[in-house]
């Protein structure tokens, strides 16, 4: 493949059918078809066959996988397994997802495929009806032996913690946390590569072949990380999965999260700014949460708007985001 200058790329959608999804990613302007079930629009992957396809430009038509073997580092940090280290999707839970939990690297390696990763996850809550609530953590006092039994008896709901969320909501999910996205809510999640999961529990469906969807039960109770059993530890073990920041603050940008998986800032602005590629750093994607503009990266310049997820290889160096009102989560390693 002939080597063109890089510049911002937008990526053809993947959508997923599952049976808990619907239609409110069309409110993202996802191109989902009345009556078409979409649960997860995967914008920005490298997984195994699910490979992103650029959209726009003059690489229109290359796979994610295809730039990295070609551009290297100026796409991709390397990796282990010389893939893409991040996925990133817009999420629709018109129904409550199932129970799940997920293991760490090694974990993943081990024991499914030495090329796999574990799944550190976060969400970034999109929309959320009043009194929404997540699962997310085991309740203070159940250790594993507590929780089988509720397994064996069909009581894993009594050992589950809720937390109430609301728009804005940044929530950062560590492996081995026990936890599902409930009806009504829609976001934004940006993850390791992965797509390992152990689900627990189901609400009893079935899926669209009229069975009950596979469980991973050994498998899960393997990785769960099961909370401390004193009040304020558990107390600060469930605070620090709600991220703090300033939900009001404009023209700023906010640290949400440094990690070697991903490193995220919440960026809100009535005006335009610009950005630069920081020392080190191999790529930034920026999910258009709200508001829309321009990207001016010197060679041209690409519209934006609220749902579209960009990513800026490492020569686009600085970049101006030409707008009124946008709200961005920039994600970069």
């Amino acid at each position: 493949m002939e080597k063109i200058k890089l510049y911002p790329m937008r990526f053809k959608e993947i959508f997923k059918p599952y049976i808990w999804g619907g239609q409110n990613l069309k409110r993202l302007g996802k191109p989902v078809k009345d009556g078409e079930i979409v649960a997860e629009s995967w914008e920005i992957s490298d997984h195994n066959d699910d490979i992103s396809i650029v959209e726009n430009g003059p690489l229109a038509g290359k796979n994610l996988r295809e730039l990295i073997e070609l551009y290297g580092e100026d796409i991709s940090p390397k990796t282990e397994n010389g893939r893409f280290p991040i996925l990133i999707k817009y999420i629709d839970a018109n129904k409550r997802l199932s129970v799940q939990v997920h293991p760490d690297d090694e974990y993943a390696k081990t024991h499914e495929s030495p090329t796999e990763l574990g799944k550190t996850e976060c969400w970034y809550i999109m929309e959320a009806p009043p009194g929404a609530e997540l699962i997310m953590g085991i309740k203070r006092g159940v250790n594993r032996d507590n929780f089988v039994e509720m397994i064996k008896n069909n009581r894993i709901e009594d050992g589950l913690n809720r937390i109430e969320v609301s728009k804005g909501d940044f929530i950062y999910i560590k492996t081995g946390t026990v936890h599902a996205l409930l009806e009504g809510i829609m976001v934004c999640e940006i993850q390791e590569n992965s797509d390992t999961t152990y689900r627990l529990y189901d609400w009893g469906r079935v899926g669209n072949d009229g069975k009950p969807r596979p469980l991973h039960i050994d498998k899960a109770l393997d990785v769960i990380n099961f909370p401390p059993d004193n009040e304020a530890d558990y107390n600060r073990y469930i605070k620090s999965l709600l991220i703090n920041y300033d939900k009001d603050a404009v023209n700023t940008i906010q640290k949400l999260v440094r990690s070697k998986f991903f490193n995220i800032d919440y960026i809100r602005y009535n005006t335009s700014f610009d950005l630069h590629m920081e020392k080190g750093v191999h790529f930034h994607t920026l999910n258009i949460i709200d508001g829309d503009g321009e990207i001016d990266y010197g060679d041209g310049v690409l519209d934006i708007t609220m749902g579209d997820t960009i990513l800026i290889p490492r020569p686009v160096k600085e970049y101006k985001i030409k707008t009124e009102n946008i709200l961005i989560l920039k994600t970069f390693l």
